[in-house]
């Protein structure tokens, strides 16, 4: 019998493969699972359909992706923080530099942002990675309150 994974499932496959099992593995431990429907024309179709629509997301996502990347990089982002002498009272890290961002315009994600806590006042780099591979070096400005 031929199912759809619903899940990856040890030893079997992946999820969105169709494999060949028994009969009774599939209705005795696949289907009560929810880890497979049987491979009929219709569920055939519709992963199909499932399929298309992902790879849509993914190309829709990556254009998105690649245009926020040029537009980001070379951006400066000046944050004003409190500090005593060139050295801040806290860090600045991800958050602040995400934060700084969202106040430009620009949506960007805190994990996507590379770079070590900077301590002191003063101008560094900062690599902004994306998920489908695109990055954008950025400016971050810290200054004294």
């Amino acid at each position: 019998m031929k199912v759809i994974l619903l899940e990856n499932v040890k030893s079997l496959g992946l999820e969105g493969e169709v494999v060949e099992v028994s009969e009774g593995y599939a209705r005795n431990f696949l289907f009560p699972q929810h880890l497979a429907v049987e491979a009929s024309v219709k569920e055939l179709h519709e992963k199909e359909v499932r399929e298309k629509s992902a790879a849509n997301k993914i190309k829709k996502a990556d254009k998105e992706e690649k245009t926020l990347a040029h537009k980001l990089d070379g951006v400066e982002v000046i944050l004003q923080e409190k500090a005593d002498g060139g050295k801040l009272y806290g860090s600045v890290g991800p958050k602040e530099v995400s934060k700084g961002l969202k106040e430009q315009g620009f949506k960007v994600a805190p994990d996507l942002i590379s770079m070590t806590p900077q301590k002191e006042v003063g101008t560094s780099e900062v690599t902004v990675t994306f998920a489908s591979g695109f990055d954008a070096t950025i400016s971050v400005i810290i200054e004294a309150k």
